[in-house]
């Protein structure tokens, strides 16, 4: 369920879907993307109803200005779209497994967790350096 608020104490109920994550445009609160085992689903109307998703599939998106928006699939792989998600393409590979959050900071520097750590681009996703490493334990 997709709840949207202005004041942070009265929420709308909006569509409910299968997602692992959201992204709104920083240019029209309207245009809402979602990311579902079909690929990005689309609303334009503030997430009250979406478009069927469409590939590629990506578990995490992030959204900056200007209209850079960023996302990553589930086997590490960074893709860039300059047109609010009608085209992809690949930009690079973030490395350290299974990826657990992403970030955009702006058009340049995207932060992304993974399983063994949070690596940082400033190149747009080309090269990655890692930040924090995380160190499995025993006991997972």
């Amino acid at each position: 369920m997709l709840r949207v608020s202005k004041d942070g104490k009265t929420w709308d109920r909006r569509a409910e879907l299968a997602a692992l994550d959201i992204a709104v445009s920083p240019n029209d609160p309207d245009t809402v993307l979602a990311t579902t085992q079909n690929g990005i689903a689309t609303s334009t109307d503030g997430g009250k109803t979406f478009a069927d998703g469409a590939e590629p599939v990506l578990a995490f998106v992030s959204w900056t200005k200007p209209n850079a928006l960023y996302g990553i699939d589930p086997a590490g792989g960074l893709h860039r779209s300059a047109d609010g998600g009608t085209t992809w393409k690949k930009a690079g590979t973030v490395p350290g497994g299974q990826p657990q959050a992403l970030t955009a900071v702006d058009a340049d520097r995207i932060l992304a967790a993974t399983q063994d750590g949070v690596y940082e681009s400033r190149d747009g996703g080309k090269t990655f350096t890692q930040r924090l490493p995380v160190t499995p334990t025993e006991d997972h």
